[in-house]
């Protein structure tokens, strides 16, 4: 009997197709998907029962009712795979002596095969033909393995070999683009990796070099600044010092128009606003710089607080702490005066400026935040843990 070819899909989704016909996986039962998925994966033995009904119930023993659930489960999959033409479920799920087997005779193109044989064969390539054979790998993979099943142990497992593969392999890749003079299949390449691990410095690096060198500038600050959100709110740090400073050069070429002296000053004054000033951490930065500068010269004092919330028994869930920190932010700004100036320099933690205050005076402002805290919030879960130091030029924050 001749068979025709099937293609089969496992990187950023499941589907399979045949003369034309395709048929997604994605949107099955979650059994369904890890039957089939295992049985393509497995085809060259047969499965018996007890494994399958084992890896699709692993939280349960397997018995006679587990093995008859599981028949129910064949049945559905030899009849939704029917639709790839009459006679195809029981062609492609095989049965026989208590075991399940994708037809071995039946042709097969899966990309995560593929993928892996790509991979392997650059790796044995002599170093001037490794980068096609990568390049052609990259492009199989359109997204982790198995997305529907990235809660089953057993797909988890291959998804992050296989993620780590992909990772690693793009990183090799990355260089040698830019070396040839391809940016763009550089910057699209990296953009792709970076959706993927979108907490990568490195990654959100190679983006934005790549998008400044093809003047793609607006491109290039939204990734920074999605990049920075996503770290402060996930990891609680700041971008690198380097990253910073390809944001910079990508802000400064938005906008070359010249501006008036008039429109100037309109865009620096700052509208009528109590309390002290709250900025991001990247202007917070140039403020203490300046003021540092300018009490080297005065002689008066400067110093830097930094507020920590912390948890009084078990550790908050972070929409809990987003609370506190919003309320805390609230009190900062009504407590201190307008010549301070306050960020959010971590995911728990607030930094105040504190300009002609001596160490006395900022233990009195810190005193007086916290007591406010307390006093207005006196049940909450969280605490305030207070440090004081003076700022002096040529230190950086």
């Amino acid at each position: 009997m001749a068979f025709t070819p099937l293609n089969i899909q496992m990187l950023g989704g499941f589907s399979l197709s045949r003369d034309g016909a395709q048929l997604s996986v994605s949107g099955r039962p979650q059994k369904l998907c890890l039957l089939l998925s295992f049985l393509i994966l497995e085809r060259p033995r047969p499965v018996p029962c007890e494994e399958l009904a084992g890896l699709i119930w692993r939280d349960k023993r397997v018995d006679s009712s587990s093995l008859n659930a599981l028949k129910a489960i064949l049945h559905r999959a030899r009849s939704w795979l029917d639709q790839l033409g009459e006679g195809m479920g029981r062609t492609l799920i095989l049965t026989r002596q208590g075991c399940c087997q994708w037809n071995p005779e039946q042709p097969v193109t899966l990309d995560v095969e593929e993928f892996s044989r790509l991979i392997q064969a650059g790796e044995d390539a002599p170093e001037e033909a490794r980068p096609e054979l990568w390049i052609r790998a990259l492009k199989l993979y359109q997204g982790d393995f198995l997305p529907v099943l990235s809660s089953c142990p057993w797909a988890a497992s291959i998804a992050e070999e296989l993620h780590e593969k992909y990772l690693r392999t793009a990183l090799h890749v990355l260089p040698l683009l830019d070396g040839r003079g391809q940016t763009q299949e550089a910057a699209e390449l990296a953009g792709f990796v970076f959706a993927l691990e979108p907490l990568r410095e490195d990654l959100c690096r190679w983006r934005m070099e790549t998008l400044l060198r093809l003047e793609r500038h607006k491109e290039a600050t939204r990734t920074y600044e999605d990049f920075q959100e996503r770290l402060l709110a996930a990891q609680g740090l700041m971008p690198s010092d380097k990253l910073r400073e390809l944001y910079r050069q990508a802000q400064g070429r938005q906008d070359p128009r010249a501006i008036s002296p008039v429109a100037l000053l309109e865009r620096l004054q700052e509208p009528p606003r109590p309390g002290a000033l709250l900025c991001d951490y990247d202007f917070f930065r140039i403020v203490c710089h300046s003021m540092a500068r300018m009490a080297a010269r005065s002689g008066e004092p400067l110093h830097v607080a930094l507020i920590s919330v912390q948890p009084k028994d078990a550790p908050l869930p972070r929409h809990s702490l987003d609370r506190v920190m919003d309320h805390l932010q609230d009190i900062i700004r009504r407590h201190l005066r307008q010549g301070d100036a306050a960020t959010r320099c971590s995911v728990s933690q607030f930094a105040l400026l504190l300009p002609q205050a001596t160490y006395e005076n900022g233990q009195m402002i810190c005193a007086r935040i916290t007591r406010a805290f307390v006093r207005q919030f006196p049940h909450s879960p969280a605490a305030l843990r207070v440090s004081l130091q003076p700022l002096r030029p040529g230190r950086d924050v």
